[in-house]
């Protein structure tokens, strides 16, 4: 069953990179709708699941692997903060070398490329195990994700269409896949292993949910985003209450 459901996810999450284009040829006013509706789902899952997650990742960490013998308690639970920091840098970084210069360098192009490759795989590698810890959890999961998938390639689509045509759907569809495909071979996911990638990917949300995802200020539609943002806080609440971590 997880697996089927984790499928199911992936390919949601997949289909996102085919209605990017849709999206794009909507009327503005829809669009800054959805931006709102999903940068608000995005905040919640940032702030009630990610970071709560981040926190208590470190401690089970240290009885897992024994890191407390080694490292002291306080290193081993800032471990994945760091790791989740390096997303962020990652991030910012590939958006400072597409931005700052005109006319990007083809290698920033590849490279921005390859981290959206990256983040894809990570996230479908880590749905299975999400998954077994409660459906709830992989379904909301997938929903932000979507919403992230969704904002990031409406802007390609619209301002580099033939790339966003011929190369980038491709590759993130596939990354998703390949991704899927390694859990399924190496499962379970160890998890030392599934921690830094969640944290890393988690990084990488954590900034483009500010930076992307949170619409400007006049274009923000607030009921939009606080409805996003409530729904998506809702759930996460109620699955809390059902699952009991």
């Amino acid at each position: 069953m997880a697996w089927l459901v984790a499928s199911l996810c992936v390919l949601a999450i997949g289909s996102c990179h085919w209605l990017a284009g849709w999206v794009a040829s909507c009327p503005e006013q829809q669009q800054q709708r959805w931006a709102s509706v999903g940068g608000g789902a995005g905040l919640a899952y940032v702030f009630i699941h990610l970071l709560p997650e981040l926190a208590s990742g470190g401690s089970e960490l240290s009885d897992v692997r024994g890191l407390i013998d080694y490292v002291p308690a306080p290193l081993v639970d800032a471990l994945l903060f760091l790791v989740a920091l390096g997303g962020v840098l990652v991030v910012f970084s590939l958006n400072v070398l597409m931005k700052q210069r005109q006319g990007a360098p083809p290698y920033a192009v590849w490279l921005q490329l390859f981290n959206f490759a990256a983040i894809n795989y990570l996230y479908a590698y880590s749905l299975p195990s999400l998954i077994t810890t409660g459906v709830g959890y992989g379904i909301l999961f997938t929903v932000a994700i979507s919403a992230h998938v969704l904002l990031m390639d409406r802007y390609a689509a619209e301002h580099h269409p033939q790339r966003f045509r011929r190369r980038n759907r491709w590759i993130g569809s596939a990354a998703l896949v390949l991704g899927l495909l390694h859990a399924f071979v190496f499962h379970p996911v160890d998890a030392l292993t599934l921690a830094t990638a969640t944290a890393f990917l988690g990084g990488g949300l954590l900034m483009t949910v500010f930076r992307d995802e949170l619409p400007d200020l006049q274009q923000a539609r607030l009921p939009w985003l606080l409805a996003g943002c409530g729904g998506m806080g809702g759930l996460l609440l109620l699955q809390l209450l059902i699952s009991g971590h």
